[in-house]
């Protein structure tokens, strides 16, 4: 039954963009997730405005230079990503392979340098409302970005096999469009964190 109904014309047996449920699947997981993300940014102005002094005494408002130089890299990131959607539209599949790997370790950059950033903070999660919101909002983000960094390596390695066909790329979409998510939604989060403490 399956091979009829695989044959019957208009049916296509693999699609995809936004003709496939995977993609969409994607979609109601960002707009999910943004929620979320708007949800922290708003504890976090919430906690702001019950507070005489922000960030609180004893603790410096953020440095700029490191995290500025890691949300750069977080933000070319995409690029590779782009890139190698568009090589395996055209069938290269090692171009695709190549491009995410350089991807892949630009994320790894991106966390290494948010772990000597965190590393040196003169609070922890735990000493007041402000270390709470600052840790969630950052945890919660970089889970994100091991989520993808993980999803990145088996793509590649089927891409360096040979697996991806132009027809049969909707999970290297899907995943494409998750990562734009995460990089775009660092913005928002960069300038709460970081911009607001110092100029706001």
């Amino acid at each position: 039954m399956t091979a009829g109904i695989a044959s019957m014309p208009g049916l296509p047996t693999r699609v995809s963009g936004n003709r496939s449920i995977g993609w969409w699947a994607i979609v109601l997981v960002v707009l999910i997730e943004s929620t979320v993300f708007a949800a922290l940014i708003a504890t976090y102005f919430y906690l702001f405005s019950n507070a005489t002094v922000w960030p609180p005494d004893g603790i410096k408002p953020p440095d700029l230079l490191l995290p500025s130089i890691n949300a750069v890299i977080l933000w070319t990131s995409v690029i590779p990503m782009y890139l190698g959607n568009r090589a395996i539209a055209g069938g290269d599949n090692r171009a695709l392979a190549i491009w995410q790997l350089i991807g892949a370790a630009m994320l790894m950059v991106f966390l290494v340098l948010k772990y000597i950033e965190y590393s040196g903070l003169d609070y922890q999660w735990n000493t007041n409302a402000y270390g709470s919101i600052v840790w969630t909002i950052t945890g919660f983000h970089s889970a994100h970005v091991v989520v993808v960094l993980l999803k990145t390596f088996p793509m590649a390695v089927l891409a360096l096999k040979g697996f991806w066909t132009p027809r049969r790329r909707s999970a290297i979409q899907g995943s494409t469009l998750y990562w734009f998510f995460v990089a775009i939604a660092w913005v928002p989060l960069f300038a709460t964190l970081y911009l607001f403490p110092n100029f706001g």
